[in-house]
């Protein structure tokens, strides 16, 4: 995506060697990079580092017979010196969220899938690796950088450069500053939506849309048409955050702090036994800043008053429960989607719509499949020797220079139960696309 959107020259890639900190005792520990630094990991006693190998292993208390939290999952499979010195802080930077209350299953899946696949963490994690050495490995697009190792990224101006460049490509496809105020249901299976605009009242008339907005927001605009789904969607949680810039001279900070002049790491993890309330100002300057150091300038408060969904215990229930009320009034071609469908991190939210797009492409091609009428003249005159089952052929056509593939669905009209050679191909790619 960083790629097609013209950002590639743009990218900044983190620096996969940069340690992660966690604040324990008035002191900035490394959290292991790779298994070969855990003995010299100082924020566990010994006793925690064995507790937490055995359970990985398997060695621990059975599942129990509920969706357990995260809290619960952590002690249970790896104790509680892993859950409250690394989980814990861990769960409060990515979620701003309570472990004792998100659900392991929608807010870690692939690290609880583990243990059902392979009976134990690790057992999990050496079938994982082996069915993805038999699977064909895609093949890498040669115009992506190769960072070292497994890091993150983002872009020089921010990630505001990401929504920016793909509207610059969209052009007159984005509309900016249109709200959406009313959705309803048209007799041809179809939606109009009302939207407040620069200009005045405006109206849409589509086969599907997708909705990406807030569940909340979502929740108000579907009260009309089903109190189940709105219900549904408005008992999704956003806590508030805010974030406060400072800005610290170099020559503020300690020099032992410091490695060939600069101050490597990757960000600190705060633990709420350590006092979170204290850590911005007074730990913060004991470990980082001499204690003659000026002023730092705020650059910036921002305040989120509703900020990250929680995927709390029973979030995946509720989250059905909203798309089962959506089917239960036909509302088809309606689809959600959004952090709190996806997960909160920006590439579960990319793989997230393609996901979508991708049942979008499929609705869209089921109804057009069902409203294609052909002219008399088209058919055999004994139409009974048509299949009245048709199927749709899938064809995949490799791109040039590894930009992947051309998707091109068919309808075929099969003479007989078999579908003889000769059958009719009809080609509707021009029908979706319009």
């Amino acid at each position: 995506m960083s790629v097609d959107s013209g950002l590639k020259d743009e990218l900044v890639l983190g620096d996969p060697d940069a340690p992660r900190f966690v604040f324990w005792k008035g002191k900035l520990r490394p959290v292991p990079a790779n298994p070969t630094d855990l003995p010299f990991f100082d924020l566990m006693s010994i006793g925690g580092k064995l507790r937490a190998g055995f359970g990985a292993l398997g060695i621990r208390p059975p599942p129990p017979g509920h969706e357990e939290s995260v809290e619960e999952f952590v002690r249970r499979n790896l104790g509680d010196e892993v859950f409250e010195r690394l989980i814990e802080p861990f769960c409060s930077g990515v979620y701003a969220g309570d472990p004792s209350k998100l659900s392991m299953k929608a807010a870690f899946g692939r690290v609880w899938k583990l243990e059902q696949i392979g009976g134990s963490i690790i057992g999990g994690t050496v079938k994982t690796i082996q069915e993805r050495n038999k699977a064909p490995k895609p093949s890498r697009d040669p115009r992506l950088p190769k960072p070292k190792g497994q890091t993150v990224g983002s872009f020089r101006k921010g990630l505001t450069m990401l929504p920016d460049a793909i509207s610059k490509r969209l052009g007159s496809n984005v509309k900016l500053s249109w709200k959406l105020t009313s959705i309803s249901k048209l007799d041809n299976q179809g939606y109009k939506l009302t939207y407040e605009t620069p200009e005045g009242l405006a109206s849409v008339q589509t086969k599907s849309v997708v909705m990406t907005i807030p569940s909340y927001t979502a929740s108000n605009l579907f009260r009309p048409l089903s109190d189940a789904a709105a219900d549904a969607l408005s008992k999704f949680y956003y806590p508030p955050v805010a974030a406060v810039t400072v800005s610290y001279p170099k020559e503020a900070i300690r020099a032992e702090c410091l490695i060939d002049g600069e101050l490597k790491g990757f960000g600190q993890l705060h633990p709420r036994s350590q006092g979170l309330e204290t850590l911005v100002d007074r730990d913060l300057r004991k470990v980082l800043v001499n204690p003659r150091a000026k002023e730092p300038l705020a650059l910036g408060v921002r305040v989120w008053p509703q900020a990250i969904p929680q995927f709390l215990v029973g979030h995946l229930d509720i989250l059905e429960s909203a798309k089962s009320a959506l089917r239960d009034i036909e509302f088809q071609g309606m689809f959600l989607g959004g952090n709190y469908v996806s997960g909160v991190a920006l590439g579960r939210c990319v793989e997230g719509a393609y996901e979508v797009a991708a049942e979008v492409s499929d609705f869209l091609s089921q109804y057009a499949y069902k409203h294609i009428h052909f002219p008399d003249s088209f058919l055999p005159n004994n139409g009974s020797e048509w299949d009245s089952n048709p199927h749709i052929v899938l064809e995949k056509t490799p791109l040039p220079k590894g930009l992947g593939c051309l998707e091109t669905r068919r309808l075929c009209l099969g003479q007989g139960k078999e579908r003889s050679k000769s059958a009719v191909e009809v080609t509707v790619k021009g029908l979706l696309t319009s």
